[in-house]
């Protein structure tokens, strides 16, 4: 069936309504699990500066809400900590990626929309074309210096937990997995955002991007 120009508007704005929709429903989503995030961050970064202290506070806050008797110990809280911030850090940048594509896609819609005689750019080339610098920074701190502070602290955290254990147990082996599969999901969330520094280090480092690719495809083939 083939549809006139006026069929074909109605039928990709109301596809596009929707998918603005959607994208909203990410954004409020990848704003709460960032707040989220922070909050877990900045919990381990108090567990490295006072271990004990904050062990203990845990311990009788729950055990005074609930009116029980126990004693969590240091490792328990150490990778249940690891837990929920791997959990809201996952959330977080599938939420993050999908705004991205979400973006991308609403784009290419607009373009086919003006190609049929009605101009939209929402989130077009006109609509980005004078962004603010103030915006700008806000999506730097966002892409940029967020997870490279949370890739160096993750790492931080994890030699200190090293440090105030006398012998390796199987909490730390435990925590050793969550931190490295963190920060594996960083880097690559990193470098997926970051399409022009991805492209500079494919040109200008041997084997990156045969390495790219081949992580791609595998990980695609799993």
């Amino acid at each position: 069936m083939k549809m006139d120009d006026k069929e074909k508007f109605e039928w990709l704005y109301d596809h596009y309504k929707e998918s603005n929709e959607l994208r909203l429903k990410d954004q409020a989503n990848r704003n709460k699990f960032f707040v989220w995030l922070c909050v877990a961050e900045a919990a381990a970064f108090l567990l490295i500066c006072r271990p004990y202290d904050i062990t203990t506070a845990f311990s009788e806050g729950i055990n005074s809400k609930y009116g029980t008797h126990l004693a969590i110990g240091l490792g328990v809280f150490q990778t249940l900590l690891w837990v929920i911030t791997l959990y809201i850090a996952i959330r977080y940048i599938q939420a993050m990626l999908s705004v991205e594509r979400s973006y991308v896609y609403q784009e290419d819609l607009e373009k086919r929309m003006t190609e049929i005689g009605v101009p939209i750019q929402r989130e077009g080339e006109r609509y980005t074309a004078d962004y603010p610098m103030v915006s700008n920074f806000i999506d730097l701190f966002y892409k940029m210096l967020c997870p490279i502070f949370f890739f160096i602290l993750n790492g931080v955290r994890i030699v200190m937990e090293y440090r105030t254990i006398f012998c390796v147990t199987w909490h730390f082996v435990f925590d050793c997995i969550l931190c490295i599969v963190l920060e594996v999901i960083t880097w690559f969330y990193f470098f997926q955002i970051h399409s022009k520094i991805t492209g500079w280090c494919k040109r200008h480092i041997p084997g990156i991007g045969k390495i790219a690719n081949g992580l791609r495809k595998l990980l695609k083939e799993v």
